[in-house]
């Protein structure tokens, strides 16, 4: 950050680095707790003696184990998104580059448009300032898995931690 002393940095940057590690362990905690869990279809499948195509006569009667293994599947697809009870600090830590520059620029619009209406508000009419207001126009596009659902969660964190603290 600018203006801080060396130490102050380092201190930021480790506090960083040991968040991202927890969140790093957090998530090897649910790839292994999936594997876990497939593991326990495949023991289920084989004890019930499941082969790897069903004959053309016989049909599946165990609709609920196909559920569990699209419930696992589903949970290992949504583990780096829906991460939850991270803070606004650790999502912004876990940023890359590109997400960072987006969320920097938006959360800047956040605190200008704020800091105007608090301006208007002690003005004699709110009104006068309306055409002042530029809403904020960005097209973010990526091919799949470059973290846009990712950096949309953090820009909704934000968005919750600006109301809830008034700024």
């Amino acid at each position: 950050m600018e203006g801080e002393t060396m130490e102050e940095a380092f201190r930021h940057h480790r506090e960083a680095s040991i968040r991202s590690i927890e969140n790093h362990f957090n998530k090897l905690q649910k790839l292994l707790e999936a594997e876990r869990n497939c593991k326990k279809i495949v023991d289920a499948r084989n004890e019930a003696g499941f082969t790897e195509e069903l004959p053309d006569n016989k049909e599946d009667d165990e609709p609920e184990l196909l559920g569990e293994i699209m419930e696992a599947v589903a949970d290992i697809a949504d583990m780096h998104i829906n991460v939850p009870n991270l803070t606004l600090e650790q999502r912004e830590a876990m940023l890359n580059v590109d997400q960072k520059k987006i969320f920097d620029k938006i959360k800047s619009h956040f605190i200008s448009q704020k800091e105007h209406e608090d301006l208007l508000e002690n003005e004699s009419s709110r009104l006068l300032g309306l055409d002042n207001i530029k809403p904020l126009r960005m097209f973010i596009s990526g091919v799949g898995g470059t973290g846009k659902l990712f950096l949309i969660e953090a820009i909704k964190c934000l968005v919750d931690d600006m109301a809830s603290k008034k700024w």
